[in-house]
C-alpha cells in the first residue's frame, strides 16, 4: 500500500479513496449496519424513481462514482460503472455481473468516447471532489445530445450527524473532504455545463436531486 498521501488536499482525498476506504454502500442499503440503512434506502428510492421517469427509455448508462452499485444494479445490462476506489469495484461485480466496471479518476478524463451514453448517473459521489466542475463537465462530454444525468448530493441538513451513530465498524471521520451543497452551488455546478430539469430536496434536506440534459447549445 502506497504510504505517503501526498501534500495537497486532493492528493490526500485522491489517497484516501484509492487505498484506504472500504464502505458497502450496498450492503449498508440491504442489510441494516445502522441508521445510515435508512438513509441508504430512502435515496437510492428516489433516484430510481427519477430513473423510471426519463423517456424515452435509456439504452446505454453509465454510473459516475458507482460504489459497491448500489444504482448500477438497477441499470439495464451492459451498464457501465466508474469508480476511483478498486475495493468498490470488486464488490460491485458481484453484486451488478452484467455490469461492466472501469477503475479511473473521474475529475479527470474519462476514458470513453464522446457522445456515446443517453443517460449518467451520479450520486453521492461530487461532494468528494476537490474539482466536481471537470467530473460535470466530462459527463457533458460522454453525454449524446438529448443526454440526461440523474443524480443527488447531500444537503445542508443536522440530520447528517446521525450517521457518526452507526454501528458499523467502517467510519466517516476519516474522509479527508466532504462538502453538503447549498442550492444554489448545485444549480450554478450543473448549469455550467448542462441545462437543468429538476433540482429539489427531500428528507429534511438531506439531499438535493437533480435531472440536468445535454443541449446542443449548453
Amino acid at each position: 500500500m502506497m504510504t505517503n498521501c501526498g501534500d495537497t488536499l486532493e492528493e490526500k482525498v485522491k489517497h484516501y479513496y484509492r487505498h484506504v476506504e472500504s464502505y458497502d454502500w450496498t450492503r449498508a442499503a440491504d442489510s441494516f449496519v445502522g441508521p445510515e440503512t435508512f438513509f441508504h434506502r430512502a435515496r437510492s428510492r428516489e433516484i430510481v424513481r427519477l430513473l423510471e421517469s426519463i423517456r424515452p427509455r435509456p439504452a446505454r448508462c453509465l454510473d459516475v462514482g458507482c460504489g459497491t452499485a448500489l444504482i448500477t444494479r438497477r441499470l439495464p445490462p451492459g451498464a457501465v460503472g466508474l469508480d476511483l476506489n478498486p475495493r468498490n469495484l470488486e464488490k460491485a461485480r458481484r453484486y451488478a455481473p452484467e455490469a461492466v466496471f472501469i477503475n479511473c479518476d473521474v475529475e479527470g478524463r474519462i476514458p470513453l468516447a464522446d457522445e456515446s451514453f443517453d443517460l449518467a448517473v451520479c450520486t453521492e459521489m461530487l461532494e468528494h471532489l476537490i474539482h466536481p466542475e471537470r467530473t460535470v463537465a466530462e459527463i457533458r462530454r460522454v453525454l449524446k445530445t438529448g443526454g440526461v444525468l440523474v443524480g443527488s448530493v447531500p444537503g445542508r441538513s443536522v440530520v447528517w450527524k446521525l450517521r457518526g451513530l452507526s454501528g458499523s465498524k467502517d467510519s466517516f471521520a476519516e474522509e479527508p473532504y466532504h462538502k453538503h451543497y447549498r442550492r444554489e452551488e448545485v444549480a450554478s455546478l450543473l448549469s455550467a455545463s448542462l441545462k437543468v430539469r429538476r433540482l429539489y430536496s427531500k428528507h429534511l434536506r438531506m439531499n438535493w436531486f437533480f435531472v440536468a440534459a445535454k443541449e446542443s447549445h449548453a
